[in-house]
């Protein structure tokens, strides 16, 4: 077994470094997040509403360039060789481009593509309403605020995924909205006092995070739940997730050219910070999608939560963000919500029936350790069994915690 790579019954688990991907990823994620915040929030107030860039070309710029990444590296993925027969019944193989594309064609235009659709529209709607809750609120409270979304992504888990939160987890999505409430008090009651050459409005940002954070829960459990009841690559279903939002990112693009004075000119105050943005939302873009692939989607949701830190210090430190006690207050609610929400008790089912009852030991993020305990177990004093993972053949129980 290589350094970092963990096993249970024998299957390996992605690592990075020797540590386990999915962790990577959501780290990296939260830096991401921080990132955005910042740059996104900057990129829209350091100039005048005339002279801002149009945030319907950023959000169409970055599902091009998601979708040909995902292109790039679904095609690299693609096995695809073709046999010759040399004299002599010799044979080679040799790598087709032809024929991968057309491989590749067929599985991204397969017959259950359309369920894509449903996320895309739901993201760009997403991605648009950020512009607008960003240009409204500064970064430290668009951060804390846009957490919402792990309670409406908890909320569309149980209904879609019909997955069980124990009272701990419920106590701990509560006390996150409590938290989220007491920092829009903080922003409502204009202690910010960032200068800006943007007036901003913080009830239009609080509209837009609210909405925002609805599509967002249901964009990505949605998701989650084709990437998991398919074998179809990650990659490939990025690639359909880009192309069925081309056409809703382009109506809001129809709609400001309508109005502009300024022709075709899709780039028009299309600067660095512009830019900047884009290529921040499309890294977050891709690595979202591995966190959903190798971790779970509310736990994905949580461990952005940690970006609040980043985003918090920054703002301080750029953009003069008065630390307020109100603010500390509902934030520190916010951050205590993503620790209660990942602690999990031992849970004992006790009693013997025609299966044996299960000890599940406290999960390490989203992996739970699960012992069937016999009679023989429950009469002895020594125990020695190969722990079995929640979710595997062997063994499944949706009356666990999840």
């Amino acid at each position: 077994m290589n350094k970092g790579e963990i096993t249970l019954e024998g299957v390996a688990q992605p690592s990075v470094f020797g540590l386990p991907l999915k962790y990577v990823s959501l780290v990296t994620l939260a830096v991401q997040n921080a990132l955005l915040s910042l740059v996104m929030h900057y990129s829209r107030v350091s100039t005048p509403p005339s002279e801002t860039y149009s945030a319907g070309t950023a959000v169409l710029m970055v599902e091009l360039l998601k979708g040909a990444i995902s292109f790039t590296i679904a095609y690299l993925r693609i096995e695809n060789t073709t046999t010759y027969i040399l004299p002599g019944n010799a044979s080679t193989s040799r790598s087709n481009p032809l024929s991968r594309l057309r491989k590749l064609g067929r599985e991204i235009f397969r017959s259950d593509c359309w369920k894509l659709s449903i996320p895309a529209i739901l993201y760009v709607i997403q991605n648009n309403l950020q512009y607008i809750a960003a240009e409204n609120l500064d970064a430290a409270t668009f951060q804390v605020t846009y957490q919402m979304k792990i309670l409406t992504t908890a909320g569309f888990s149980v209904l879609l995924l019909h997955k069980s939160l124990n009272l701990s987890k419920w106590v701990s999505l509560l006390l996150l909205a409590v938290g989220v409430g007491i920092v829009q008090m903080h922003s409502v009651g204009g202690v910010g006092r960032e200068a800006t050459a943007h007036l901003m409005n913080p009830v239009a940002g609080f509209l837009a995070v609210l909405v925002a954070c609805c599509t967002s829960g249901l964009a990505g459990v949605y998701f989650e739940m084709v990437l998991k009841n398919s074998q179809t690559d990650l990659w490939i279903r990025n690639i359909q997730l880009s192309l069925f939002s081309l056409v809703p990112a382009a109506l809001p693009i129809i709609y400001d050219l309508s109005k502009s004075e300024h022709g075709l000119d899709l780039f028009h105050n299309f600067g660095g910070w512009a830019w900047s943005t884009v290529f921040i939302q499309v890294f977050g873009g891709l690595i979202t999608a591995l966190v959903i692939k190798y971790a779970d989607n509310i736990l994905k949701g949580f461990a952005t939560s940690l970006s609040i830190i980043i985003s918090c210090l920054a703002s301080v430190a750029l953009f003069d963000f008065p630390l307020t006690f109100t603010f500390a207050l509902g934030a520190s609610a916010v951050l205590a919500a993503t620790w209660m929400y990942n602690q999990s008790a031992i849970v004992l089912h006790v009693g013997f029936g025609r299966r044996p009852p299960i000890i599940v030991l406290p999960k390490f993020g989203n992996d739970e350790i699960m012992i069937p305990l016999t009679r023989a177990m429950s009469s002895s004093s020594s125990v020695s069994t190969t722990p079995t993972a929640v979710g595997s053949p062997r063994e499944k129980s949706r009356s666990l915690d999840v």
